[in-house]
């Protein structure tokens, strides 16, 4: 799962699932990559990957990257532009396990439509935007779905056996280092696109951050206690339950109980969403305006990435830590909670996953094959 997830559970605060990390919104909490909101009769995924809607305009996108069980790495946000771009993968995974290859294999389509819909990208920025992307799932399919099939393939050996903490930390540090693997390689065409961005458009982006911070606020900070509560449970067991199918009464109160560190950190969370939008929308202004060399807005974006890893100052930093922590202890309590049956669920839904990832993989060297030959 992503920071405070894994790959045994999705944790809410951020964990990930396994394989591509991605950056979750320039104004989320962490790198993140899951995704989120499988919600209703329909799996809008699903739908979409397989052409029964005309856009994913339903799915939703937290993603939290690191993939540990949640398939991303950080907190709660939306990170429309960098996340899409770098986090299909993870997107087609957790939506629906007979709908991850068509996903992946339309990602580019997915996107570019994130991309549209944060930016209203104009006639002149298409190409570069379809050209953008196009490099990265090249670059994604030959350089990181082997490392993703190697972690989903631990975490499906890990899954069988008493979880630890370490464990569940060790997954979601590889997949990290995958998320800023993936952000380093988009950064240069990054830089291009924003470059290229005008007022309005970056007025757009702050207008879909501050909707999406109105639902979040909604959904998880208004109400009682209770209701908050009840909120973040509900989402914490989407994911789990993606992993391990149905649970008993009493293993979903234990759950509830062991909610409560989590929910002490939910103001903060969110505050961290509100200065990494701010920092995103500060960093796109700054280079809409004085349209500085390209090497700098990479600086830039870098610096961006390194602060998203690791916020700046002892406040920002410690609340940071104490979400990962609260997740990974949530995701290992899940974990070991599982019985036989609920852990041959897991096993059987990574190894679904690790076929799917290693058919991509096969694909990819069959396409590379008949190019060689012609």
């Amino acid at each position: 799962m992503r920071v405070s997830g894994n790959i045994f559970f999705k944790a809410p605060a951020g964990g990930s699932i396994t394989g591509v990390t991605a950056f979750d919104n320039p104004a989320s909490a962490s790198p993140a990559v899951v995704a989120s909101g499988l919600s209703g009769a329909a799996d809008p995924c699903q739908d979409w990957a397989c052409g029964r809607s005309a856009d994913p305009g339903k799915i939703r996108g937290d993603f939290n990257m690191t993939v540990s069980a949640q398939y991303a790495p950080v907190s709660d946000s939306h990170n429309r532009w960098l996340r899409l771009i770098l986090a299909i993968f993870a997107t087609a995974i957790l939506c629906a396990c007979s709908a991850m290859k068509t996903g992946y294999q339309q990602g580019d389509r997915l996107a570019y439509w994130w991309i549209d819909h944060y930016v209203d990208v104009s006639d002149a920025q298409e190409p570069l935007t379809r050209d953008a992307i196009a490099r990265f799932f090249a670059w994604h399919r030959q350089a990181q779905l082997p490392e993703i099939a190697g972690l989903l393939t631990q975490a499906r050996n890990q899954v069988q056996q008493p979880v630890s903490t370490a464990a569940i930390v060790q997954i979601q540090e590889a997949t990290q280092r995958l998320a800023r693997q993936s952000f380093d390689q988009a950064v240069p065409d990054v830089a291009d696109l924003l470059l290229t961005l005008t007022p309005a458009q970056i007025d757009r982006m702050e207008k879909k951050f501050d909707e999406g911070n109105t639902k979040y606020r909604k959904k998880f900070l208004s109400g009682s206690a209770e209701d908050r509560e009840s909120a973040r449970f509900d989402k914490v067991m989407s994911y789990a339950k993606l992993i391990y199918g149905s649970f008993s009464n009493e293993q979903e109160q234990a759950i509830h109980a062991a909610l409560a560190p989590l929910m002490q950190g939910a103001q903060a969370r969110y505050a961290e969403r509100l200065r990494r939008q701010e920092e995103w929308l500060a960093l796109a202004r700054q280079v809409q305006q004085t349209h500085p060399p390209k090497a700098q807005v990479v600086e830039l974006l870098r610096r961006f990435g390194d602060h998203w890893q690791h916020p700046q100052g002892q406040i920002r930093a410690a609340s940071y830590e104490a979400n990962n922590q609260a997740g990974v202890a949530l995701a290992t309590t899940i974990a070991n909670l599982a019985t036989p049956t609920q852990k041959a669920h897991a096993v059987e839904r990574f190894q679904k996953w690790i076929d799917d990832t290693r058919s991509l993989m096969r694909e990819r060297q069959g396409n590379t094959s008949q190019a060689a030959n012609k």
